[in-house]
């Protein structure tokens, strides 16, 4: 009887423990590490604008009363809508007026919160959708080329970096931003990322592929080396960027299922084997707005690919890899992360495979293919621990971004 009762009473407290541990997951409010702004007149405006080149400032037109607004930017209308090089970042206003159609962004969303023209509405948005903290990303600059002038993009990457600064100072606590480089300039961008540094970047943004330029090019050394020495992570994100791929993908479905997609996969690829990851150990690069389904077959390709030891397909195949490890061990020694989505169904086996220190959360807002209320589809998970709910909503982000975590996540 003794153990009877000794037994069902132990069994008792692990399903209060169990509980208790549940409803801990269900009040957190996560951090986002990869969420979005979309640019205004704001971004361009005379407090942000290098005034030599005053005349050259990105203006907004219509298309029509019941058309998308564009950027004319140097002469070119932006975004491409359709046809080959399709591009996304769409203003979403003109003279603080609503555009009546607002391409790629979601019903859930509204402009001044897209556009962050009022703090307050992003962070009520935040707070509808239990987001505690979130790093931001832009919306046009996830297109490349935005200008061919070198000068120009520049200038729109300052004011840019300036502007999403200022915007996030109303918050500091609550919202923090990535900075933005022109790989086609590595020297200056070098300058820019000290710049960013000091002014609260808490990281730096790269595309996957950047126009003709891989990731690893030796011109972009100077970039990797000044994210290294300023202590600034990497996130290598989804862009309207590789021309190769957006020349043959020339419907919206194409760009968006493929072209959009592939390029962090290619950065993948090329960080690990052609020896970035080694050459900046410390250096934490994290792939964005991908999904995770992608990790498992393309870490299996590259290791059997690699040359070494063991390796399925021999030693001749491994010829140009020239990395010091297996893509698994930069991962497992926490230089390596990615995004995941809330709904993936591979998610499970991704965990399984790689552990749960090295997924991302990242929201999108506002942007029109995410998930509203995705914290809690997640949470709602069943086949997902309770721990690893709270490392990959919360504290994956934390150690990713290098942001010390409060006594209690708020």
């Amino acid at each position: 009887m003794f153990e009877f009762e000794y037994g069902f009473g132990n069994r008792a407290e692990k399903s209060r423990e169990s509980s208790a541990a549940q409803m801990e997951v269900k009040m957190i409010k996560a951090w986002d590490a990869d969420g979005h702004v979309s640019e205004s007149e704001v971004t361009f405006s005379d407090k942000y604008w290098d005034p030599k080149l005053k005349d050259r400032r990105p203006a907004i037109i219509e298309t029509g009363p019941d058309g998308p607004l564009y950027w004319m930017i140097d002469t070119r209308s932006f975004p491409i809508r359709s046809g080959p090089y399709q591009q996304a970042g769409f203003p979403l206003s003109k003279n603080g007026i609503a555009a009546k159609v607002t391409p790629g962004i979601s019903p859930h969303d509204p402009v001044e919160s897209a556009e962050m023209r009022s703090v307050q509405s992003r962070l009520a948005q935040l707070d509808r959708e239990k987001t505690a903290l979130q790093v931001l990303y832009p919306t046009m600059f996830l297109s490349y080329p935005i200008t061919y002038d070198r000068e120009l993009a520049v200038s729109m990457l300052r004011a840019y970096n300036s502007w999403i600064a200022d915007l996030t100072s109303e918050a500091p606590e609550r919202l923090k931003w990535a900075a933005l480089v022109d790989p086609a300039d590595p020297r200056t961008s070098a300058v820019e990322i000290e710049r960013t540094k000091k002014m609260g970047a808490v990281s730096v943004m790269l595309l996957g592929v950047t126009g003709d330029f891989r990731i690893d090019d030796p011109a972009m050394e100077p970039i990797w080396a000044a994210a290294n020495d300023a202590g600034l992570p990497v996130g290598v994100h989804t862009g309207h960027s590789f021309r190769a791929l957006g020349q043959v993908n020339d419907t919206h479905h194409d760009k968006t299922a493929i072209s959009f997609w592939l390029t962090v996969q290619f950065a993948f690829h090329r960080v690990i084997s052609k020896g970035i990851a080694d050459r900046y150990p410390n250096l934490r690069i994290a792939f964005l707005e991908a999904g995770c389904s992608w990790v498992p077959g393309l870490v299996e390709r590259i290791t059997d690919y690699s040359g070494f030891p063991g390796a399925r397909a021999g030693v001749d195949f491994g010829r140009g890899y020239k990395a010091n490890h297996l893509p698994k061990e930069y991962i497992e020694r926490g230089q390596i992360y990615f995004g995941f989505e809330v709904d993936e169904k591979l998610l499970p086996f991704a965990l399984e495979e790689f552990g749960d220190e090295c997924w991302l959360y990242g929201s999108d807002i506002p942007h029109g293919d995410r998930l509203y209320g995705a914290v809690d589809v997640f949470l709602e998970r069943k086949d997902i621990g309770e721990e690893s709910k709270r490392k990959l909503l919360v504290d994956n982000t934390a150690r990713f971004y290098a942001i010390d975590l409060p006594n209690e996540n708020g």
